[in-house]
């Protein structure tokens, strides 16, 4: 049976590439030295398909690849396994009865840029704050403001690396059409959609002013 040794932690950070992988090889339980005459490779994959192969060189007695040919490799855990090979032909497979796991982890870069994942009410209310004192509905143009009827149009979930945006759109009866785009937070440990289940749906008032009221998923009652 084929076995492997990773003699280096199999895990890195996206992107970094100064990091050696350094492999024994063994055959019923013996230390095999990697020949010439065999081309080895390394594959990486996911619960669904091959991802990635990569060359691996021969270091004395031992194998090696190197993470900077890991460099568009995505955040994630992958299944590893060792192939030797004769022209393009699989040999042998390291380990036999198993495969390693390989981690990448995320890096800061991955963190959206600029824009805020998780919003709070503080924030979540101050975006809409800031697009409600361009129009004041009731009030004519001699007061410097814009007349206009607002209604809720759709309200979409975004990605928690997504941006909230607010779409305005005018029509032709004069009622203003306000899309809303929120990115859901992420999900917690203690449940897959988080764990209190409240999102927040903006609204203005018969005041004229901006609200934002809890809906409670009815599933979570």
């Amino acid at each position: 049976m084929n076995d492997i040794r990773a003699l280096t932690p199999l895990v890195q950070k996206r992107t970094e590439g100064i990091q050696t992988y350094y492999f024994q090889c063994l055959r019923d339980g013996a230390f095999l030295v990697p020949e010439s005459r065999y081309t080895y490779q390394a594959a990486f994959a996911t619960e669904e398909s091959l991802i990635k192969q990569i060359p691996m060189a021969i270091d004395g007695n031992q194998l090696k690849f190197g993470s900077d040919q890991l460099l568009d490799l995505p955040a994630g855990v992958y299944k590893l396994e060792v192939w030797e090979t004769i022209d393009n032909v699989i040999h042998a497979i390291y380990p036999s009865d198993r495969k390693l796991r390989f981690t990448v982890k995320e890096n800061v870069l991955d963190l959206p840029e600029g824009t805020v994942s998780s919003l709070t009410l503080d924030e979540f209310k101050r975006r809409f704050d800031d697009i409600a004192n361009h129009f004041h509905p009731g009030k004519g143009e001699s007061s410097g403001t814009i007349t206009a009827n607002f209604k809720v149009g759709k309200v979409e979930t975004a990605e928690p690396d997504q941006p909230a945006t607010v779409e305005l759109v005018d029509q032709s009866d004069g009622i203003t059409i306000i899309n809303y785009r929120i990115p859901r937070g992420r999900d917690g440990r203690d449940g897959k959609d988080g764990k209190d289940g409240k999102t927040w749906e903006p609204y203005i008032a018969d005041d004229g002013n901006w609200h934002i009221k809890q809906d409670i998923d009815p599933e979570i009652r």
